[in-house]
């Protein structure tokens, strides 16, 4: 009998490609992606490292060996990132930890973003060129989604977010890591220069999402 070997590389290849060529552009004014690589990319909203691989239920609970995240992926790509926007986010979130929620069909829609102060962002813009912003919702078996603020619409924290970003950068991305569609009325509003939809792209859904970004992959 036959020995099958099975090339986990070749999986992890063909996820990564489906994962990009399934993102949907809504948007891209003023030709903003792709992003210049030796360009400074500052990416706003806790999910830069806190990625919805996939959505609740048995789907979710399914054990990987790694999750890589829009900014990982990213980094892995050779994007240019804004170190100082990053570290300040990893050590808010020591004290603001995920949100878990209790066992199945228990998750959150979303999590609690972080507060930005004007000057802060002003800041940032100073030392970057494009501002990405991640908005992350989960949603599934057991947990649809649902007409209130932080499922299909959007939180106060992540309207200021976006509200200060767009007040401070010239290009501004905006990436929705969700399992279905949110209300587009404020985002809209804000008139970012590009807004895509990247879903939840699994373990390495984040490789999928730089390679669009950056332009090795056009996005559907």
């Amino acid at each position: 009998m036959a020995t099958i070997t099975l090339d986990w590389d070749k999986y992890t290849e063909k996820s990564r490609q489906i994962s990009a060529e399934g993102i949907v552009m809504l948007k891209n004014d003023n030709a903003v992606l792709p992003v210049e690589k030796d360009k400074c990319i500052a990416v706003f909203g806790r999910i830069q490292s806190n990625y919805y691989k996939s959505g609740t239920g048995s789907g979710g609970m399914v054990n990987v060996t790694e999750i890589v995240g829009i900014t990982e992926g990213l980094k892995r790509c050779g994007a240019n990132l804004n170190t100082e926007l990053i570290d300040t986010y990893t050590e808010w979130e020591k004290e603001n930890p995920f949100d878990t929620g209790i066992g199945r069909g228990g998750e959150p829609w979303s999590q609690v973003e972080m507060p930005l102060e004007e000057e802060f962002v002003k800041h940032i813009s100073e030392n970057s060129d494009y501002a990405i912003v991640i908005i992350g919702r989960s949603a599934g078996e057991e947990t649809d989604s649902s007409a209130v603020e932080g499922s299909y619409y959007l939180s106060e924290l992540e309207k200021e977010m976006m509200q200060k970003v767009r007040r401070h950068f010239k290009k501004m991305i905006v990436l929705l890591n969700v399992g279905g569609i949110i209300d587009m009325s404020y985002i809209n509003e804000i008139s970012p220069d590009s807004i895509l939809y990247v879903w939840q792209g699994g373990m390495i859904g984040g490789l999928g999402v730089a390679d669009v970004l950056l332009g090795n992959t056009n996005p559907s």
